[in-house]
């Protein structure tokens, strides 16, 4: 006799508690072709791989649907001991980035934010400006 399918649970469904039996998640496995990633991604992923041959991991790339909805939705670019480039994407538009920071995801400190959620520079590309700024600061980074 056939089990009958059991329906999925709809993070929406979830409140804090019922959410509390999730396990962490763990970071899914970096990858190192960057042939597939999204375009902001793929901009910064470039430039780091450039930068730091020595040090670049790989990509965490996030992916839909998401666990719950205080999940991001987010690519980090892993440059090891923690330090790297998290890129976080709208859930309704894949392809539109919201925000990009960097920092050191393990170790914390105050990181380098270039915001991309309002009309203004909604979905834009970091300028020669912004991509000096974030070299500069993961330069420092990474020497601590």
């Amino acid at each position: 006799m056939a089990k009958k399918p059991v329906p999925p649970i709809e993070p929406d469904d979830w409140d804090d508690d019922e959410a509390g039996f999730l396990q962490p998640l763990e970071p899914p496995p970096p990858v190192r072709d960057p042939t597939d990633l999204r375009p902001h991604t793929r901009q910064i992923t470039d430039l780091l791989r450039a930068r730091f041959p020595g040090r670049w991991v790989g990509v965490e790339i996030g992916t839909l649907p998401l666990r719950c909805e205080d999940d991001l939705f987010s690519d980090f670019i892993d440059l090891g001991d923690g330090l790297g480039v998290r890129l976080d994407y709208d859930p309704e538009e894949p392809e539109r980035v919201l925000w990009i920071s960097a920092g050191n995801r393990d170790h914390g400190g105050e990181p380098l934010d270039f915001p991309r959620d309002s009309e203004a520079c909604r979905g834009r590309m970091l300028s020669i400006g912004e991509i000096a700024e974030l070299l500069d600061f993961l330069d420092r980074e990474a020497a601590y």
